[in-house]
């Protein structure tokens, strides 16, 4: 893949164009990941009003009962979107899936606890506890090593 870039007074916002034979994966993600660029802020709803936060203000964010809710500052908060649509646009260097119904912000983890065989804890910052389903500690372990 060859990268130019021009800097040119005339432009105020930074300008993008692809120049492609053919739309494949590659291409998708890379437009993908470039659309996330101006996503870094989530709305979410308490009390009939509207909050809006940085993806870093997130501790964690999990379904129940058909709900989808974020927690910031041991705060609770709904989301509107479905757990899968807010893990395509998280930033994947900071927030990663541990369960089919919970995704966590590894920078807000104060440690692991692996003393339960097959399972991991993970110990928040703010001393609130999270477990990792066995299917998903390959994935931690992957994300670890990044």
């Amino acid at each position: 893949m060859e990268v130019e870039v021009k800097i040119e007074e005339k432009y105020e916002k930074p300008k993008i164009v692809i120049y492609t034979n053919k739309l494949d994966t590659k291409i998708s993600d890379l437009i993908e990941n470039i659309s996330n660029l101006e996503q870094k802020k989530l709305k979410m709803y308490k009390d009939e009003k509207m909050y809006i936060f940085r993806q870093e203000d997130i501790e964690d964010i999990y379904s129940e009962e058909g709900k989808v809710y974020a927690r910031v500052e041991n705060e609770i908060y709904v989301l509107k979107n479905r757990l899968y649509e807010l893990e395509a646009i998280l930033d994947k260097k900071m927030f990663l899936r541990i369960s089919n119904s919970e995704i966590i912000n590894f920078n807000k983890v104060k440690n692991i606890d692996l003393k339960m065989l097959g399972t991991i804890a993970l110990n928040f910052k703010s001393g609130n506890k999270s477990y990792a389903s066995r299917r998903y500690i390959p994935k931690i372990k992957e994300f670890l090593e990044i």
